[in-house]
């Protein structure tokens, strides 16, 4: 009974074992399959990440686009104008700066018997400078003298407005840990680094009010003048220069006295060694 019950007992052991060994084939794909899909995930987050995160090989032209493309531009020049009438030419300069929205940063008048002159600098938006000139060339006036210089400050003018953005993005952060300062260092310390941020801030706003202002008005010095000889010669012409003649006279005349007065301690001492001299030799006579 024993004998027959052994081979019983293998045959079962061996129907156990068999069927449980299909469920571990099948479980070790599954295992795998898990691993596997753990894998593409991480695979996905580092591509989603790579996407996301800036790059140094980004699209040149993506780069390039980022970056304002409008030039600034500083315009300034001089202009000597010789003038028939200069009353007439200075209104009709004051009219053309009026109609294209300048000003006058500077106006100095010169007039003399022979020469009057005006020195001017003129403040006139860069978009109307052409126009301005222009409207010069075409009038009665001859223009004797032009020169005109442009200055590229864009590379200046837009560092230094990134650099305003930034300080003022860390101002605004440094104001909101003041509520956070655990104690008196630490809030003094806060303090400190906005101060010097707000000096940093103000130093650039004018930097940077400074260029818009020779960006957006181009500066023109303008020698204004007329030589009277130009003018027909007259009574008046003869009355003009007998007045220069006496007035010429006068300074001469003034001039020569101011020299003589000028040289009293010299005189002094002539006086002094010729009473000298006068009183030895009479003495000397008596003898």
């Amino acid at each position: 009974m024993r004998k027959q019950s052994f081979p019983l007992f293998a045959f079962c052991a061996l129907l156990i074992a068999c069927n449980k060994s299909p469920e571990v084939a099948n479980e070790a794909p599954v295992a795998e399959v898990s691993v596997t899909g753990d894998a593409a995930a991480d695979a996905q987050g580092v591509r989603q990440m790579s996407q996301s995160a800036p790059s140094n090989q980004e699209n040149p032209s993506a780069v390039l686009g980022s970056i304002p493309q409008t030039k600034k531009i500083i315009r300034s020049g001089n202009l000597a104008i010789e003038s028939k009438d200069i009353a007439k030419s200075k209104a009709t300069l004051d009219a053309l700066c009026k109609r294209l929205s300048g000003y006058y940063e500077q106006e100095t008048l010169t007039n003399s018997g022979s020469y009057s002159s005006y020195s001017l600098v003129v403040r006139i938006p860069a978009n109307q400078l052409d126009q301005y000139l222009k409207a010069i060339e075409q009038g009665d006036d001859k223009l004797t003298e032009r020169s005109l210089r442009s200055e590229d400050v864009s590379l200046q003018y837009f560092d230094t407005e990134s650099r305003l953005k930034s300080k003022r993005s860390y101002l605004e952060r440094y104001q909101q840990m003041v509520a956070q300062a655990k104690n008196v260092k630490e809030l003094l310390e806060i303090q400190e680094q906005i101060r010097q941020l707000q000096e940093e801030i103000d130093s650039q706003e004018n930097v940077m009010r400074s260029l818009r202002d020779q960006v957006n008005f181009s500066s023109i010095a303008i020698q204004l003048f007329e030589y009277q000889a130009n003018s027909p010669m007259g009574s008046q012409g003869f009355w003009i220069r007998l007045k220069q003649a006496l007035a010429d006279g006068w300074r001469l005349t003034a001039g020569i006295f101011l020299t003589v007065i000028s040289l009293w301690p010299i005189f002094i001492v002539f006086g002094l060694l010729f009473f000298g001299w006068r009183k030895y030799r009479n003495s000397k006579s008596r003898q």
